[in-house]
């Protein structure tokens, strides 16, 4: 009992001490001339108009005025980055199954706008098909100005180690890491991320309900993450400027409502996620200001 509660201290100990010494990639401090910014969820909303996770979707939004994006990827079985939210093919295609366990090949001749076209639909009213893309395809494909959030999926008991390095290296082969940043919500992921070695920042992703705040805290001091992405109903005023003052950038999803989007910003938000396309109006001016500038990272210093 003694050794338990003496190993749990020193446990708690070095954790702490550990956090203590860590110093955040945070957006401001690793992207050049960062200002707050809105991304589109999924590239054109969850669910949305125009086929989510598709290079489609984030044309229609960036022709809108959006330059910044959120999306979603999974590993085929064949190794290839797919965008795909899931957690089956079921969920937005014509197809079954996981990801996981089928080829690019046949991946990549399914719908990805199957959900929008419900059964009954008449030929006439369907929508075009759109093909599930490989996130260099997407990369390579949207505007250089256009900043993007690599959310890197993977279920629950998924324990493959291939997944991360796999995502790292396409974001480097296309040349994207200088505007590039990740996310997760798996433990594996940000512990596998963070020992590739990337370059790019690496953010937790934080489940809203009861326990979001103490996951928040102890995933904080193992995983050692640069940002934070927290639920819109888990981001109080208190616990964005805890954070800020630990020097993590912050990214608050989903929010909708454009009142709400400034009272996060005024908080320390660095990242609103947005399924609202017309927040592309809400705020023209901060994405005017931003337009001409390219993302880069800035280069780290050597010890």
């Amino acid at each position: 009992m003694i050794f338990a509660g003496a190993a749990a201290l020193a446990a708690t100990i070095y954790l702490a001490f550990r956090s203590y010494r860590h110093q955040p990639r945070s957006f401001a401090s690793y992207f050049t001339d960062f200002k707050p910014m809105v991304a589109t969820h999924r590239g054109h909303g969850k669910m949305g108009a125009v086929a989510e996770n598709t290079l489609a979707a984030f044309k229609a939004s960036e022709k809108l005025g959006f330059r910044a994006h959120e999306l979603d990827v999974r590993m085929s079985r064949d190794k290839k980055i797919v965008l795909l939210h899931g957690p089956t093919l079921a969920h937005t295609t014509n197809g079954k199954g996981r990801v996981e366990e089928r080829s690019y090949h046949e991946i990549a001749r399914l719908n990805a706008a199957h959900y929008l076209n419900p059964a009954g639909t008449s030929r006439k009213n369907q929508q075009a098909h759109e093909p599930v893309p490989l996130l260099s395809e997407v990369l390579r494909n949207i505007q250089k100005t256009s900043f993007v959030n690599v959310e890197i999926k993977r279920d629950r008991f998924d324990f493959n180690t291939k997944l991360e390095p796999l995502v790292d290296q396409v974001v480097n082969e296309t040349g994207a890491a200088p505007r590039v940043c990740y996310s997760g919500f798996h433990f594996l992921t940000l512990w596998h991320m963070k020992n590739t070695g990337t370059r790019c920042p690496v953010g937790l992703l934080i489940e809203p309900g009861i326990f979001a705040r103490f996951k928040c805290w102890l995933y904080r001091h193992v995983l050692l993450p640069d940002n934070i992405h927290l639920h819109h109903s888990t981001a109080t005023a208190s616990l964005l400027q805890a954070l800020k003052r630990r020097g993590y950038g912050i990214a608050i999803w989903t929010v909708n409502d454009a009142a709400r989007a400034r009272e996060l910003f005024a908080q320390g938000a660095d990242m609103v996620i947005t399924d609202n396309m017309s927040f592309i109006e809400d705020f023209a001016a901060e994405h005017r200001a931003k337009k001409s500038k390219k993302p880069t990272a800035k280069k780290r210093r050597r010890k």
